[in-house]
C-alpha cells in the first residue's frame, strides 16, 4: 500500500522534476561550453544564460544562484501539490480511506516529495563538480571543496518543500495566514545562510526547524476534518 502511494506521487509529480533537470541541464551545457546555436538564440533571455563560462567553478559565476531559485520553484511546487492539491480535486477523502494511518500516509508522501527534490537538485552539482575535476575542461582550479556553497544550497531546499507543503494543508482562508509557514521558512532559511559555523550550528538549527515542520503538518493531517 505505502508502495502504490510512492508511485501515485511520483507520477503526479514527474513533469515537474523533469522541467527543473531540463533547465539545470540547460543551464550546465551552458557553463561547460556545449551551448549551441539554437540553445542560445531560444534561452538567450533566460537570466544567467548570457554570462561567460567562468574560469573557476563553483567560485566565479552564478550557478549557486542558478540552483537555488530552481530548486526553490521545485521545492514550493511539489510542496504545494502533495498538499494543497488533495483536497481541492476531493482525492483527500480517497487517500484518507485507505487501510493506513494518516500519520503513514503523509509521511509517505514527505518522504517521496523530500526524496524527488533532493535527487533533483543533487544532479546538476555531481555533474557539475566531475566536469570541473576532470583535466583540460576549464582555466581555473578547482578543488571539491568548493562545492561547499551548493550543497549548503541543497540541504535548505527540504525546508521550502515543508514550508510549503504545511502552508497547503492549513485550511485557513486569509493568504498571509495560511502562507505563514512558507514565510517563517524564508527567515530561518536566510538566518540559517548567514551563520558562519555551518555545519556546527546552522545544520543543527536545518534540522529543528524540519523537525518543527513535520510535526506541524502531522499535527494538522490528523486533527483536521477533510
Amino acid at each position: 500500500m505505502v508502495l502504490a502511494i510512492v508511485k501515485k506521487e511520483l507520477r503526479e509529480t514527474r513533469v515537474f522534476a523533469v522541467l527543473a533537470l531540463g533547465l539545470y541541464l540547460i543551464y550546465l551545457s551552458k557553463l561547460t561550453g556545449h551551448w549551441g546555436r539554437p540553445l542560445s538564440s531560444i534561452f538567450a533571455w533566460v537570466p544567467g544564460m548570457n554570462e561567460e563560462p567562468p574560469d573557476v567553478p563553483f567560485v566565479e559565476g552564478q550557478f549557486v544562484t542558478i540552483l537555488f531559485f530552481i530548486g526553490a520553484a521545485l521545492a514550493i511546487t511539489l510542496g504545494f501539490r502533495q498538499s494543497a492539491w488533495e483536497p481541492s480535486q476531493g482525492t483527500a477523502q480517497y487517500l484518507l480511506h485507505l487501510p493506513l494511518a494518516r500519520r503513514t500516509i503523509f509521511l509517505t508522501k514527505l518522504t517521496t516529495g523530500i526524496s524527488l527534490l533532493l535527487g533533483c537538485t543533487l544532479l546538476p552539482i555531481l555533474i557539475y563538480a566531475i566536469w570541473a575535476a576532470m583535466p583540460a575542461t576549464h582555466a581555473g582550479p578547482f578543488e571539491w571543496s568548493m562545492t561547499v556553497p551548493a550543497f549548503q544550497v541543497w540541504l535548505l531546499m527540504p525546508l521550502a518543500y515543508l514550508g510549503a507543503f504545511a502552508s497547503g494543508i492549513r485550511p485557513a482562508r486569509w493568504y498571509g495566514s495560511r502562507l505563514l509557514p512558507l514565510f517563517s521558512v524564508a527567515v530561518a532559511g536566510s538566518l540559517v545562510a548567514a551563520l558562519a559555523q555551518w555545519w556546527l550550528i546552522a545544520l543543527l538549527i536545518l534540522l529543528l526547524v524540519a523537525a518543527v515542520l513535520v510535526s506541524d503538518i502531522l499535527w494538522e493531517v490528523e486533527t483536521r476534518d477533510f
